[in-house]
């Protein structure tokens, strides 16, 4: 290939790529666009360039996680129970739990015609598997289920 057939493609591709780099407003991307885009003054400058689509593809998904009642994680399963007693045995089950660890959250859930509870908000299952080991020296029956659990605060 010549010399001016490498030029003149080499120019093709700049305008090709000149509307990649158009300018936005700070305050038209995603806060996750800006904290990377942030330089602290010590460490080196990142310019982020994209399509418009990525960018519109990241607010649907902020959009659609906004929906969802938490993300996936991991919950630790208690107590189960059908029957006329079964919510107040529930409530003293979950009160008992939080007294003995005040640390992790215990939730009721209503699963007609099931009252259960489950504990724990855990990212992974190892968090789960690690606290199972504790909780299962006072509730042996425990185990762990796929649940969608809060964001930490």
């Amino acid at each position: 290939m010549s010399i001016k057939g490498l030029v003149s493609g080499f120019v093709i591709l700049v305008f090709a790529c000149s509307g990649a780099l158009a300018q936005e407003t700070d305050a038209a991307k995603p806060q996750i666009l800006n904290n990377i885009a942030q330089n602290d003054g010590q460490s080196g400058q990142i310019e982020m360039i994209q399509p418009e689509q990525v960018e519109n593809l990241l607010h649907m998904q902020i959009a659609n996680n906004r929906l969802l009642k938490g993300i996936p994680g991991y919950r630790i399963h208690l107590f189960s129970l059908t029957g006329q007693t079964a919510r107040q045995r529930a409530e003293e089950t979950r009160r008992s739990f939080m007294m003995d660890f005040p640390e992790i959250e215990a939730y009721i859930k209503y699963d007609a015609p099931n009252w259960q509870i489950l504990v724990g908000d855990f990212r992974t299952k190892n968090d789960a598997l690690r606290n199972k080991k504790k909780i299962e020296k006072l509730y042996p029956r425990a185990f762990i289920v796929s649940e969608f659990i809060e964001i930490s605060k």
